[in-house]
This record gives structure tokens, sequence and C-alpha cells, in this order.
């Protein structure tokens, strides 16, 4: 297996010079947006990067901005070329989980919770919401009060803490019918400023409650200095994933090497794997400090009578950059 991540910052060897030396993209291609299309996807950098910051500074009056739109800005923006020199490490915030806490059984929920809605983050980056968490009444989420965590999917870029960073919270529980929806949460939860969290010997994770009319919610996130975003992609070089196997890809850095962010777990069903090789994740973006580890893990799972046991298990650990692309197998 390959895991391949891609951290924002200076320039560097450019993306198409190391897919070409791999073979992925003939000699004739010569456009960043194609390589950024080969390797995650249309969505993961703009044609045209000024007009994306452009955009995000010409809405950064929140009086005028859409408030239900979704953040312009991109994961990977500064990956593939030149880097203005604003765009400096700062502040990350690690978004580990999201949990229902408590629900009050006297405002008529009750587990378990079938929840749809969202949760988003805004930052200084752009105000518009970076979707942590989305699901529609169609495709809600079965939450049970043994296992509360919320199945996040975000967020889609770096959530930077230059001012405090504000959590969205709507969410609800589908009924038998849309009348009978309970509301869990519609509520906001600010941040302290960053000095409220870095200045520790190492990052240390928070956790924070949002205390709402129906139920208690907690976010639990660490903030780490001085960092860089990365982009992961899990990719099956030689082979195919083992039908009868399930697995799981998880991230972390070494500052907070005990806890990881799964952005791929298939449970006990068969591994997520596209036709062409690569494990679809659930979450993409994670954010590890420029000085650095950001180590990927992969694990192959059989399980009997709901007994897990690994059948095998590799890591890859990577030295954040200030730009271009990582390859590690």
């Amino acid at each position: 297996m390959a895991s391949s991540e891609s951290v924002d910052g200076d320039d560097g060897p450019t993306i198409n010079d190391e897919l070409r030396a791999t073979g992925q993209i003939p000699d004739d291609k010569d456009d960043m947006g194609d390589a950024a299309h080969l390797l995650f996807g249309r969505s993961a950098a703009p044609t045209n990067r000024d007009d994306a910051a452009a955009s995000a500074a010409a809405t950064s009056d929140t009086a005028s901005l859409a408030l239900s739109t979704t953040t312009v800005v991109p994961p990977m923006l500064y990956t593939f070329g030149s880097v203005p020199k604003y765009a400096i490490p700062d502040n990350g915030m690690q978004i580990f989980y999201v949990k229902v806490a408590q629900i009050k059984e006297e405002e008529g929920l009750h587990w378990p919770l079938h929840v749809y809605g969202l949760i988003a983050t805004r930052d200084s980056i752009d105000p518009r919401r970076n979707l942590i968490f989305h699901r529609t009444r169609d495709n809600c989420q079965t939450v049970t009060e043994e296992v509360p965590f919320l199945q996040l999917t975000g967020p889609s870029r770096a959530v930077v803490l230059v001012d405090p960073v504000r959590f969205e919270v709507q969410l609800k529980s589908k009924g038998r019918t849309e009348s009978e929806d309970k509301v869990i949460c519609f509520d906001i939860l600010n941040s302290q400023l960053a000095s409220g969290y870095v200045g520790y010997c190492r990052p240390r994770i928070f956790t924070s409650h949002l205390r709402c009319n129906q139920s208690k919610l907690e976010f639990a996130f660490a903030v780490l200095a001085r960092s860089v975003e990365a982009t992961i992609r899990v990719e099956i070089v030689d082979g195919a994933w083992p039908e009868h196997l399930g697995g799981r890809v998880t991230t972390r850095t070494a500052s907070i090497h005990h806890e990881g962010i799964v952005p791929a777990d298939s449970g006990g069903g068969r591994m997520p794997v596209s036709g062409s090789g690569v494990i679809e994740l659930t979450r993409r973006v994670v954010c590890v400090e420029l000085s650095g580890e950001l180590e990927v893990d992969v694990v192959a799972f059989r399980v009997v009578d709901n007994i897990y046991s690994d059948a095998a298990k590799d890591s890859v650990v990577f030295t954040p950059k200030r730009a271009a692309i990582s390859y590690d197998t």
C-alpha cells in the first residue's frame, strides 16, 4: 500500500515533476489542475489559487455573507506552486471527535438517535461553513448511548485558530414522520483564543461542552502550534484488498501519539476501495506541526463472532514539508 500526504507551504519540487518521475502523468501534461485531479479529485485544489483567496477575502464581512454557504477555500491551496509570504504555519485545530454526551428524555429524545443535520466550523480564513458533519434526513446516522460518536467527514480544509473558532450546530433526530422529528441541538460553541490552548510542554486534547435545551454535546480537539495542513491519500499499489478482511486507516501526530483520527474503518464489512485501488477516506485533511511527524497506520483485520484480530498492519511516518507531495509504502 502507498499513502501520500500533501503539506501546504513554500516552494519545492512541483507535483508534476514527481508524478512524471513515477510515470503517473505523461510528459506533455503541465497543468497543476490535472495533477491535483489525478491524486485527490477535482475539488482538491483550485485552478486559480488567487481567485479562491480573493473570493474569501471579498466576503470577509460577515454582515454581507451568505451564512448557509460552504467555504470556498479548498485543501492543498498552495501545494502546487509559489506561496505568498502571508501563508505561514499557524495554530491549527485538530478535531478528534464530537459525541452526544447526554440527552433529555423529558424533551422527547430517546436512544437510539437517528441523527441528521450539520456541524460546521467558521474561522478567520473564511467565515463560511467548513463542514465536519453533514447528513440529510434520508441518510441519518444511528447513534446509541453505548457508541454516541458522530461520524465526522470534515473539515474539508484545515481549521485555523487566529481568532476564536465558532462551531455551528444544527442537529435533529429523525422520527417516524418528519413532523415527529426532534431537535437535538441548534446552538453555537465558541472556542477560546489560541493562547488558551498553546504554551504547554506538549499539545493537549481539550474537551468543550455545548449544553443545549435538549442535549449536551462534547467536542474534543487540540491546537497544534506552527502547524501545516496535510491531505491524505491511501492507495493499494500492488494486488488487491482481500474481500474477507476488513480494514482501518488511522492518522496521528508524534506530539499526540496516543490519540488518532480514523479516516477509514470498515467495521465488520468490506474495506471501501475504489476500482482504481484508492481507499475511500471519510476524512482527508489533518494538521501536523511543521517540526513534528505525521504517522499513517493501515490495518487489515478479520472478524469472527464479533472478535477482531489483526491480519496485517503497517505504518509510514512523514516529515512535514512546507510544500509538495510526500510518498511512502
